[in-house]
Formats: structure tokens, sequence, C-alpha cells
């Protein structure tokens, strides 16, 4: 069953992490203080794509007949449909850091070795002293250790037992004291979030044990995160509950393409800015060529949408459980 609001959340995520790279990231591009602190919350839409992912993907075990059995079906359906994008992106990005190193006087200052760039594909780059060939990559990783999770923890949140899911919402608050946010046990009060969410609204929980345990997850997120992720959080959780069937057709056509947005506008968008911040001044035309990032950024995410995406969540839809 499709859900209407999520084309736009996704859309804000996206584009909020584009705002953020494309007006914090450039050196000594955007100067003002208030600006760069204002877009720097930019970041946090990485957090609100947890929590759709916490919403999204036990709604869709749900419709799928899913069970135990098919754990790496499961599994094969998730690598299929995001992993050809991801691969793509890297190589495009191993490609422009060679030709800026061949053909530029300002090579890439980054190494890159066959070990890295083998760990890329299978998102070990947190286990190993390499680092991601890009920022984004890392957030990829937690979706993948969250997938791997999920088809498990699933029938724990679904079970009839109360005591079993209280069990399992303690474990996942006691899990996120371990390791460091570069794992997914950090992050695993975020999507709780959105595993309570789809609970609610799936009608697998009731209002009181909905509402008392995502304030409690609510307020362990604003004694032990930045506030931030609080409110990160708090944007998907209304618009899920009051504007379910919410639907814009430019955001959801963005949120469409929002997975190829994310992976390929710090390669292209970013790569635009940078070749036109060097010939502008006032904060008008600073402004513009933001908007141009996007622009560019939004354009090519969709031919790799057509593209790549397209066929990849064909090739996954035909994986049955």
């Amino acid at each position: 069953m499709h859900v209407p609001v999520l084309d736009g959340l996704r859309a804000l995520a996206a584009l909020s992490v584009c705002f953020f790279h494309f007006v914090c990231g450039p050196t000594n591009f955007v100067t003002d203080e208030t600006v760069l602190d204002i877009f720097s919350y930019g970041k946090y839409g990485v957090q609100l794509f947890f929590v759709i992912s916490g919403f999204v993907i036990p709604w869709s075990i749900a419709t799928s007949n899913y069970h135990i059995k098919k754990y790496f079906h499961f599994l094969l359906k998730r690598f299929i449909r995001l992993e050809p994008p991801y691969i793509c992106s890297i190589v495009m990005i191993v490609a422009l850091i060679y030709l800026r190193t061949v053909y530029t006087d300002a090579p890439d200052i980054r190494v890159l070795s066959p070990n890295q760039l083998f760990l890329h594909l299978g998102y070990l780059i947190p286990f190993s002293n390499y680092d991601w060939i890009i920022d984004v990559y890392w957030t990829l990783a937690i979706e993948f250790q969250f997938y791997l999770f999920m088809g498990l923890f699933y029938f724990i949140i679904i079970s009839k037992s109360p005591v079993v899911r209280i069990a399992g919402y303690i474990s996942v608050l006691s899990l996120s004291f371990i390791g460091t946010n570069d794992f997914l046990p950090y992050w695993l009060p975020v999507f709780l979030i959105g595993n309570l969410l789809f609970l609610f609204i799936s009608e697998r929980i009731k209002a009181m044990e909905f509402y008392i345990t995502i304030s409690l997850v609510a307020i362990y997120l604003a004694f032990w995160y930045p506030l931030p992720i609080l409110f990160a959080s708090i944007i998907p959780t209304l618009a899920l509950l009051f504007c379910f069937s919410y639907y814009n057709k430019i955001l959801t056509w963005l949120g469409k393409i929002s997975y190829s947005i994310y992976l390929f506008h710090t390669i292209v968008g970013t790569a635009t800015i940078n070749v036109l911040s060097h010939h502008v001044h006032s904060s008008f035309m600073k402004f513009i060529i933001v908007m141009v990032g996007i622009g560019v950024s939004i354009v090519f995410s969709y031919i790799m949408y057509r593209i790549i995406e397209v066929p990849s969540k064909k090739l996954s839809a035909k994986i049955k459980y």
C-alpha cells in the first residue's frame, strides 16, 4: 500500500541534505555565519530518512507475506533495489577523481586503494581504517545494517504479547549505548520512532501503548542526542499521523528520485558549484549558484533514476516471499 505523504518526506529529507552540502560544504563559498548556522541543520535530513525507513521497511514486510524462512530473500530484494545506483555512484566518483588528478592543476587529495573500494561494496568501511569516498555513504551502511536487523526484529514488534513488544523496545534503547554513530545500535531509537508509527497506523498496537512509548523514546532522544535529531523525528511523526494521504505532484516526483538525489548530489551538484563559485562574489549570485547545483542534481538524478533505479526496482519486485 502506497503512503502518499512519504514521497514528500523523502523529498524534504533529500533536499535538506543537498542544501547543507551545497551551502556549508564548499570552502570559503558562503562565509556568513548566520547562513551557515541555518543551513547546517540540513544534515539532519539523514535522521528524517532513518525514521522513514523505520516505518517503510516493516510496512513493506507486512504487506508481502514475509516469514523468517525468507530472511535472505528479503535481504536480496533490498540489495538488488539499492546496490546498482550505489555502485554507479562509486564508479562515477572514482572516474572524477582520476580525471581531476590527471587533467587539472588541483589534483584530488583522496587516495584510493583496491581494498578500500572493495570494502565499499559490502558497506564494511566502518570495520576498517579506511574512509568513505564521499560522506553520504556512511548512512547507506547504517540503512543496510538496519535491514539485517529489521528482518529479525520485525517478529518481535508485531508480537501479540505486550510483554514481548515492550521487551523489544527496551532492548533497542539499551543497544543504543553500544558503539558509536558509525554503527546501527546508536541510531536504533530513531528507527524505533518509525517502527512505532508503523505499529500504530497498521493498528497492531493501541493508542495508549503508542503514545506512552513514543513519548518515552522522544524524551530519551532529547536527553542523549543532539536536539535537532528529536525535531527531525517529530516531522515525519506528525506528517504520518495527521497528513497520511497528503499528495503534492512535485514533491511526489522528487520523492521518487530522492535516493538518486541523495547519492549523486555530492558528485554532480558539488562539482557544479565548485566550478561556478570562483566567478561570483555577491550573496545573490551565490544563491543562484546553489539553486543551479540543486537543479543539476535533480536533472541528473532523474536520468539515473530512469536508467538505473527503475530496472533495479522491477528486478527486485520479481523476488517473491
